[in-house]
């Protein structure tokens, strides 16, 4: 991974993209004694494989605006490597484990003439040994690698991004800042237990008013992160992603954006999927993030989010 440190002139000037002015910025970057720490992000869904495509794009817009952004990805394969050949059968043969996989990283996107870098690696993020006599017959879950991963990376980049396999879980022990992805398949603009009689003959549902929209995304898209046996969790904002076209206008998301506001979810801003077919549990493609116009279409979403992360003291969850 490159080794390159941010300048007081670099942080300047990032935060000047964002509406600051540059000398003001400078100036309390240069009086800094001890630089702020990149925050570890992990983003939450019940449901991730249509995401991937929209932190890709967020990840992009950061590294256009100067950022140095580290998608941190879970290996697929870290199970079967842990704990191949372990079994309580008594007939199961005696095998080798599998090798490890090893550790890949890729250039995604360097600016020619600034800090921006976007960069994905993948790596094991836990080992699991055998069951022992005094753990009731779990697994004991080994986290290090991660550890150690996000402990290499923190003098390099700015952001850095954790890609797990799995998105519905908090991640307390290594993420300092948690956004929530709400995936939408049918937006709740009516009651579709109530209907009402069309000019046609036909039946429509009963409208809804924005806030009743709103509760309704809570208990649909946002449940997983409110049943037992989760703890709480400090969230540092939403952000929605409708798979088909929304049948409302922009006055109405407000709304609703102000009612997710007032339960204390910070809206962070609306993407539409659209019927174009994503690829499932995959990152855009590097052309497609090499494409300036790709990354400036989610640039109002990921300035957003890094307001939300800037204003958050740096800590653990």
């Amino acid at each position: 991974m490159p080794k390159n440190q941010s300048t007081a002139a670099q942080t300047a000037r990032r935060a000047s993209r964002s509406g600051g002015k540059y000398t003001e910025a400078l100036r309390r970057a240069t009086t800094d004694d001890a630089p702020r720490p990149p925050h570890v992000l992990r983003f939450l869904a019940e449901r991730s494989g249509n995401l991937y495509h929209l932190v890709g794009e967020i990840a992009a817009a950061w590294a256009y605006s100067g950022q140095r952004v580290l998608l941190l990805e879970e290996a697929e394969d870290y199970w079967r490597w842990t704990m191949s050949g372990v079994g309580r059968s008594r007939r199961k043969k005696e095998t080798e484990p599998a090798a490890p996989p090893e550790p890949t990283t890729s250039m995604l996107w360097s600016s020619p003439d600034g800090p921006g870098l976007l960069t994905r690696h993948t790596c094991m993020w836990e080992t699991r040994h055998p069951a022992q006599e005094n753990n009731r017959g779990f697994p004991h879950t080994d986290r290090s690698p991660l550890a150690v991963a996000v402990a290499d990376a923190i003098d390099t980049y700015d952001v850095i991004v954790l890609l797990p396999r799995y998105w519905s879980y908090p991640d307390r022990e290594i993420a300092t800042a948690h956004v929530v992805l709400g995936e939408i398949d049918v937006f709740p603009d009516t009651d579709c237990r109530t209907v009402l009689p069309g000019p046609g003959g036909e039946e429509k549902g009963v409208p809804l008013s924005p806030e009743q929209s709103a509760a309704v995304l809570r208990e649909r898209c946002l449940g997983f992160l409110f049943g037992s046996p989760h703890l709480p969790i400090a969230l540092d904002g939403v952000i929605w992603q409708s798979n088909w076209e929304l049948p409302v206008d922009a006055d109405y998301l407000e709304g609703v954006d102000r009612d997710m506001n007032r339960a204390g979810l910070r809206p962070l801003g609306w993407s539409l999927a659209g019927r174009r077919p994503l690829p499932h549990k995959q990152l855009p493609e590097p052309d497609q993030m090499k494409d300036p116009s790709f990354a400036q279409r989610f640039q109002p979403i990921a300035a957003r989010l890094c307001t939300a992360l800037a204003a958050r003291p740096a800590g653990r969850n």
